[in-house]
């Protein structure tokens, strides 16, 4: 579903409003609390997000959300707005568990995000929580990011690589301070945009090539900073969510399970029940 935005209005040369009619298949707080992104902060009923070098502020106004925001067309594709979101849903509802997730969580869209921003957001979200996470990053930013006002833009692979572990080890990366440094790099040699004409399995075996970088990682950059969504990243809540149904079955093998059953709709699948296994518990 294509959603009819407002006709944009420039408040200045560096900031645009338009607006969003609200649909039962967008929630901006689903959307962005649903662990797949870290660079947002919620400010009463605005929420402000941070993507590679823009910023956007989303108010819900009862009937719509109004952005304003530093790049119209960067911002409706990183919402992911042209994907018709209730076709997915009805295609895999299955009366059952997965119907349930859905109707739980049907706001959440899958971002757009930046590979490398993924990339090193998932390395940092290793055996780590949510405070944390955003914690590290931001002072990532703050730290090697370009100053763009109110904000730090997320930084270039040079200013990743040209850190050093000891920074990322004072920042509070803990064990993961090397891989974030040996990966930084190791991208200075890579062309992302070749990796992004590569076949799903080819990309995740760069990506498992990447220092500390293992299946989940993997398979969570290539969700949401390379929008393939034949992957179903498994974590313990997945593995909770469908351990009925695969019981006693490794991880890796529960994700190609999943991905057998959900085909190009993997991805929005695992969103739905992660969300709705973590916040239910069920």
């Amino acid at each position: 579903m294509k959603y009819l935005a407002r006709t944009a209005i420039y408040l200045t040369m560096n900031q645009i409003e338009f607006s969003i009619p609200k649909t039962p298949t967008f929630d901006i707080g689903q959307t962005l609390d649903c662990g797949q992104v870290f660079r947002f902060v919620q400010e009463g009923d605005t929420f402000r997000v941070c993507a590679k070098n823009h910023m956007a502020r989303i108010t819900d106004e009862g009937g719509e959300y109004v952005v304003k925001c530093d790049d119209k067309d960067f911002f409706e594709k990183y919402f992911d707005f042209d994907t018709d979101y209730a076709a997915i849903q009805a295609k895999v509802a299955d009366n059952g568990f997965v119907s349930d997730a859905i109707e739980y969580g049907k706001g959440i869209h899958i971002l757009r995000q930046d590979p490398i921003e993924a990339i090193f957001s998932f390395i940092v979200s290793q055996n780590n929580h949510i405070p944390r996470i955003k914690g590290i990053i931001e002072r990532i930013c703050d730290s090697l990011g370009e100053d763009m006002g109110e904000y730090h833009a997320f930084p270039s692979v040079e200013k990743l690589a040209s850190a050093g572990s000891d920074f990322y080890a004072k920042i509070g990366a803990g064990y993961r301070a090397e891989y974030l440094d040996r990966v930084a790099k190791t991208m200075l040699d890579e062309n992302v945009d070749e990796w992004k004409k590569l076949s799903t399995p080819e990309l995740r075996a760069k990506l498992l090539s990447l220092h500390g970088v293992g299946r989940k990682v993997a398979d969570c950059a290539l969700l949401f900073g390379f929008s393939r969504f034949d992957v179903f990243p498994v974590d313990t809540w997945i593995k909770k969510a469908f351990e009925s149904e695969y019981e006693g079955v490794a991880p890796e093998k529960m994700s190609d399970l999943l991905v057998e059953k959900y085909g190009e709709n993997a991805g929005f699948v695992q969103q739905w029940a992660f969300y709705f296994k973590r916040a239910k518990k069920v």
